[in-house]
């Protein structure tokens, strides 16, 4: 994990989740069902991870290490921490990277799984025990969780499709949120530039070089990895086209809601369209 300490030291002392996705973008013809089906696809020498494995709905950290010995992808398992989530205390949290740590012990060093969680509340490194963080491989966010001006959180996926507001002041709202998400201790940042239902159609007007310019440019400069996640367009493709210019690393996840394989053909389509190779995958530092 990279080194973020003396931040959240400082810090201590003073999505996400059901994604309602939009891939309109993947040709149905093209989906396959098992990431074994694309192991001749898959280049060894990229040492894919995928970083964004929920233990939910049946998976289990066992499952995510037969899974990577199945497909070459290796796995990297986590689980939403907050208030309102299932590590939603220290002593929660304590017990979880315990158990992972136990089934670690039993396995050759290639097979170890990655521990991460998905933090939710905007104050969580605040809140997260210094101890327990650094025995953490990553941390991952997402956006989809909205603090409005009145102090309530929305969590973006449930939008309704007429959702009636003024769309540019609440797509400006949004932005400054990316800006702050990305700009915290994180190591990866998830479902980048989402944009819930109500509001998709306008990505390419809202989403301008200008602001993914800025976005990309703070992730680069807090080493935060834009994640290119399974069965979801986003980020879109003039996005991803413009982060590898920039010099920016991705990661691949899932974001699986049990313990079914998704569908990983975005990964092949992004994969073979900006022909990523591995000095732009990021890696956790332990690796």
């Amino acid at each position: 994990m990279r080194v973020v300490l003396s931040f959240v030291a400082a810090a201590v002392m003073s999505a996400c989740c059901c994604a309602a996705l939009f891939a309109q973008d993947v040709n149905p013809q093209e989906k396959i069902r098992s990431f074994e089906e694309y192991a001749p696809w898959l280049d060894p020498s990229l040492e894919l991870r995928d970083y964004h494995i929920h233990l939910r709905g049946g998976m289990t950290p066992e499952r995510a290490v037969e899974r990577a010995k199945k497909t070459g992808v290796k796995s990297g398992v986590l689980e939403n921490t907050g208030s309102e989530w299932p590590l939603s205390t220290n002593e929660i949290l304590d017990k979880f990277v315990a158990d992972i740590e136990s089934l670690n012990a039993t396995l050759p060093e290639d097979e170890r799984l990655k521990i991460g969680v998905q933090v939710n509340d905007r104050d969580w490194y605040k809140t997260i025990d210094l101890k327990i963080y650094r025995r953490l491989d990553f941390v991952l966010a997402d956006t989809m969780i909205m603090t409005e001006p009145d102090g309530t959180n929305t969590r973006l996926w449930l939008l309704p499709k007429d959702y009636d507001v003024d769309q540019d002041e609440w797509f400006e709202r949004y932005f400054q949120h990316c800006m702050t998400v990305v700009s915290e201790p994180i190591d990866i940042l998830a479902n980048v530039t989402y944009l819930p239902e109500f509001i998709a159609s306008r990505y390419d007007e809202l989403w301008t070089e200008e602001r993914m310019t800025a976005l990309i440019q703070a992730a680069i400069n807090n080493n935060v990895a834009l994640e290119i996640q399974a069965e979801s367009a986003f980020p879109q493709p003039k996005f991803i086209e413009l982060a590898l210019k920039m010099g920016a690393k991705f990661s691949f996840g899932s974001n699986n809601h049990d313990a079914a394989l998704k569908d990983a053909s975005v990964w092949k389509k992004r994969i073979e369209e900006f022909n990523i190779q591995k000095d732009s995958l990021w890696k956790d530092s332990s690796k």
